[in-house]
């Protein structure tokens, strides 16, 4: 497994048990609404989406070169 989907497997992890807790405390509590707040703080998704973005764009470790080949002598 590589890293990026190493990476893409712990978010996606993170981001479902978010979402059962979000759901779980609706449950316990009529006052809280996933709705209301999705409405209200969608902005902030975007921004953590591009952030997260911009991380792995510049985590990312680029192309090592190619190491010099010796002279092939014929």
């Amino acid at each position: 497994m590589t890293a990026h989907a190493r990476s893409g497997a712990l978010t996606a992890g993170l981001i479902l048990i978010a979402i059962g807790v979000i759901f779980l405390i609706e449950s316990f509590h009529e006052s809280f609404s996933v709705w209301h707040l999705f409405v209200r703080y969608w902005p902030l998704i975007l921004i953590i989406i591009g952030v997260s973005r911009l991380y792995r764009y510049f985590a990312w470790p680029g192309v090592p070169p190619a190491p010099e080949q010796p002279p092939h002598k014929e």
